[in-house]
């Protein structure tokens, strides 16, 4: 074999050792790379368009009424008319009394015309004669943890769809527990 056709075999072999070292580290990085980063369990996620589940809310002290559920009912008790539906929960640690809320089912709406699909000017402001039309529903009293519905009926309004009532109005007054009596001591003779 001559200098030259020693020259070319090295050469090849060189190519050819360097190739399998390339080889050799493109599949240990894409080991590690496969080790760093733990496949995706899951790859569609279905969206069930109901709401996240809430955290617990720890007892406050003192009563504490919230709105937890508001669902309206279209066209009851008859044609021209809607029934909003509202759950108030006693979410703190004492009995709550006076329950009241005030039921607005067009606040916070926005003012979309259906049938054309145009904006008039986007969502109704709080100073809005429609935001403000609104009615007081009474509610029995609350102990803690427990929870009420109560229903309460308004006329439709064709160029506005209600709401969901948001930040609602809600009065109440806490009740404390009555302590037990105290034992009175026995008198001396």
């Amino acid at each position: 074999m001559s200098r030259t056709q020693v020259l070319i075999v090295a050469f090849w072999l060189g190519i050819v050792g360097m190739l399998i070292y390339q080889f050799y580290n493109y599949n240990e990085s894409l080991s590690q790379t496969a080790i760093d980063n733990t496949p995706q369990q899951h790859f569609y996620f279905f969206h069930t368009n109901a709401p996240a589940a809430a955290a617990p809310v720890a007892p406050r002290n003192g009563a504490d009424v919230v709105q937890t559920k508001f669902e309206v009912q279209p066209n009851t008790p008859e044609n021209g008319s809607f029934t909003c539906l509202v759950t108030l929960k006693n979410v703190g640690n004492q009995k709550a009394t006076g329950v009241q809320i005030s039921v607005r089912p067009y606040r916070g709406v926005s003012n979309v015309d259906i049938d054309v699909g145009q904006e008039r000017g986007g969502v109704l402001p709080e100073d809005d004669p429609i935001s403000q039309y609104n009615a007081w529903v009474d509610f029995p009293d609350l102990a803690p943890g427990e929870s009420s519905t109560q229903s309460v009926n308004f006329l439709n309004r064709n160029d506005y769809s209600p709401g969901i009532n948001p930040d609602p109005e809600i009065i109440f007054q806490s009740v404390k527990p009555a302590s037990p009596p105290m034992a009175h001591p026995a008198p001396n003779p």
